[in-house]
């Protein structure tokens, strides 16, 4: 398993999907990217969109991402990611104070029941 740390943007990107009876609906879905910059990130994602929807689109919200590493693995080809939130304990060997700190992550999954324990 890997892990990217960078600095990601969550992107709102609304347009006309095709549902599966044919009919045509506004949705507005989430895509994160990694980027330097809000300019950045909405370059990346105008890119990357423009490869799957073939009408009009338009990007209703760009915001920096509360999380700073990404868990994947190349084999797992799901496109189901989750939220984590790990909590760490340390304790500082000179005085004998415990530290709490937390970290938000995302993982990409095929099953839920397989990552618990990971």
């Amino acid at each position: 398993m890997r892990s990217k740390q960078a600095i990601w943007f969550e992107c709102k990107v609304r347009y006309e999907k095709t549902q599966e009876d044919g009919t045509q609906k506004k949705v507005t879905e989430q895509y994160v990217v990694d980027a330097l910059s809000f300019a950045e990130a909405e370059q990346r994602i105008t890119e990357e969109m423009s490869a799957y929807i073939s009408g009009e689109y338009e990007i209703t919200d760009v915001r920096k991402a509360p999380y700073k590493e990404v868990f994947f693995d190349d084999a797992d080809m799901s496109d189901r990611w989750f939220k984590a939130k790990l909590q760490f304990i340390t304790l500082d060997e000179r005085t004998a104070i415990e530290m709490e700190t937390s970290e938000e992550v995302r993982k990409r999954v095929e099953e839920v029941k397989n990552e618990t324990t990971n």
